[in-house]
């Protein structure tokens, strides 16, 4: 299925649809929030539809049950639980390294970064950004990057190919480059292990969740994580040596989960459809 759909065309359609929502709502004067908006709604939503909706009507005999099915999932569901609060934790503490690189020579950079994220559009700009990055994110972007990207870039380099070129293009879409480049190979390895869509986009969705939880609650209420999340330009210091552990942990746990994700896949690919499933005994 996602072999026939060309990614430079996706890659092409979504700049230019995004560069002409951009020009259209400037020149009829909209304001920046219904302007973002727009483009986001150009990005996860009008690109989309009609490049797969292309592919589809081309070939009828296409099924999403092909990619997507809860059948199988279960036993992945408390791993993948576990996945997501590795991911999380890895990722503030490596936006901890990053304030601390940036700090010295960039204070105001490093204040920029720590300051409180502001919602200019309401609440109907909230709704809707929740919806797109819980829902509408996590969707869009496992059909693209581990359906599309993946399964080209691999077909025309190798497994692994692949699953590094589509997560480095992930991880450039996101601020939290590593946190993202590193996310992007665990849904990759998840995808490759189940040829099931649906367990990468439950994983981006929780993921999502709680990152949008933490924007709505205050922090000092997630009294359990407090002692290392860096909220002030004083904490850097302060709780760097809770967040060098925080990382360490992290770092060993998500090669492990690489590693187990990765397991007798490589061996397999030759003989595989790169997005069937590996025999059950080889998952566990």
């Amino acid at each position: 299925m996602f072999a026939e759909m060309k990614s430079r065309y996706l890659i092409l359609f979504t700049i230019l649809g995004v560069i002409a929502t951009l020009i259209i709502f400037m020149l009829i004067g909209a304001d920046p929030v219904t302007t973002e908006i727009a483009v986001q709604i150009a990005f996860y939503i009008v690109v989309p539809y009609f490049f797969f909706h292309y592919y589809w009507s081309k070939n009828p005999d296409w099924s999403f049950s092909e990619v997507l099915t809860t059948k199988g999932i279960k036993p992945w569901l408390p791993g993948i639980l576990g996945m997501v609060l590795v991911s999380i934790a890895f990722s503030l503490a490596m936006f901890w390294l990053q304030l601390a690189i940036l700090y010295p020579a960039f204070p105001w950079l490093a204040e920029l970064l720590l300051a409180p994220i502001e919602t200019p559009g309401g609440v109907g700009y909230e709704y809707f950004t929740l919806l797109t990055l819980v829902i509408l994110a996590p969707i869009v972007e496992e059909f693209v990057f581990r359906g599309v990207f993946l399964t080209r870039f691999a077909a025309k380099t190798s497994m692994w190919g692949g699953i590094l070129i589509s997560s480095l293009l992930f991880g450039v879409l996101h601020l939290d480059f590593v946190g993202a480049f590193l996310f992007g190979i665990i849904a990759s390895l998840l995808y490759l292990r189940t040829g099931n869509l649906l367990l990468p986009i439950l994983f981006h969705m929780l993921n999502n969740a709680l990152a949008a939880l933490s924007i709505y609650v205050p922090i000092d209420e997630f009294f359990a994580i407090d002692w290392f999340i860096v909220t002030t330009a004083a904490d850097i210091e302060a709780k760097a040596v809770a967040n060098i552990i925080i990382m360490a942990i992290s770092t060993l746990l998500t090669a492990w989960i690489i590693y187990r994700l990765a397991k007798g896949l490589k061996d397999k690919a030759h003989n595989h459809n790169l997005a069937e499933p590996l025999p059950e005994s080889d998952v566990q």
